[in-house]
């Protein structure tokens, strides 16, 4: 029977790191200071001026940066988090593949027919899927590492690890929704900030995709269950991209 309590334990003092100084990083400063860099190597280097190259580089960066604090500040959450799936590995890993799956694409294809409904017929792809794809037609196996490695385990720790296990005390649904909500405005933000409300839409399926990485979590008590989910998604979305 497995344990009700959620595996690993985070303090307060790194509660207050991660959300004082790791989200700021993350979603603020890390880009701007990289892409500063990028400045300076356009402006007194001959590196290429390709900006979709560049881009993918910058993503990396950012990824890698972001994922170093983050593993630091939580890794013994991480360990035990690892412990508490490897002693219930099937049932975990079953679950992920079988039913984690199924509801990441029963919500997503719910979430596409109202998007597709609300913005008419057509490519309905949101800025950063088509960010995505461009950036995987110019560089394959950088963004594989980055979306199927990285992306994952750093966006679980965050969202999962971090304002979900901050929030669960006080509320299992505000947790959930919480999670899935700042889950999802991650990958609209930036559209968002460029002055495109329409994006405001895709909040609908990345939040859903949040929701179920939440409700999993909830459910297995263990964060390498949406970790796993969210890789497998990825690579599923790669795959498909790459050789459909």
């Amino acid at each position: 029977m497995m344990n009700e309590n959620f595996a690993g334990k985070i303090n307060g003092k790194q509660k207050a790191i991660g959300f004082i100084l790791l989200f700021p990083l993350y979603l603020y400063v890390i880009p701007r200071f990289a892409n500063f860099g990028i400045y300076l190597l356009l402006k007194y280097t001959n590196i290429t001026r390709d900006t979709t190259i560049l881009g993918i580089y910058l993503n990396l960066i950012c990824s890698l940066l972001s994922f170093v604090l983050v593993v630091w500040l939580l890794k013994d959450f991480l360990i035990d988090n690892i412990k508490r799936f490897k002693e219930h590995f099937t049932d975990n890993f079953v679950y992920s593949i079988t039913i984690g799956i199924v509801m990441i694409y029963g919500i997503s294809i719910v979430a596409n027919m109202i998007i597709n409904f609300v913005l008419g017929g057509g490519s309905n792809d949101s800025a950063n899927q088509l960010l995505f794809e461009d950036y995987l037609n110019n560089g394959a196996l950088l963004m594989a590492f980055q979306s199927v490695v990285l992306a994952p385990i750093l966006e679980e720790l965050l969202f999962r690890g971090l304002v979900f296990r901050s929030l669960r005390d006080k509320s299992k649904w505000l947790a959930i929704f919480a999670s899935s909500f700042l889950f999802g405005f991650l990958h609209i933000y930036s559209a968002l900030f460029a002055g495109d409300l329409s994006q405001l839409i895709y909040l609908l399926s990345y939040g859903g995709m949040g929701f179920a990485f939440s409700y999993a979590y909830e459910k297995r008590k263990t964060v390498c269950v949406p970790i796993l989910m969210h890789m497998i998604n990825n690579l599923v979305a790669i795959i498909l991209l790459v050789f459909m």
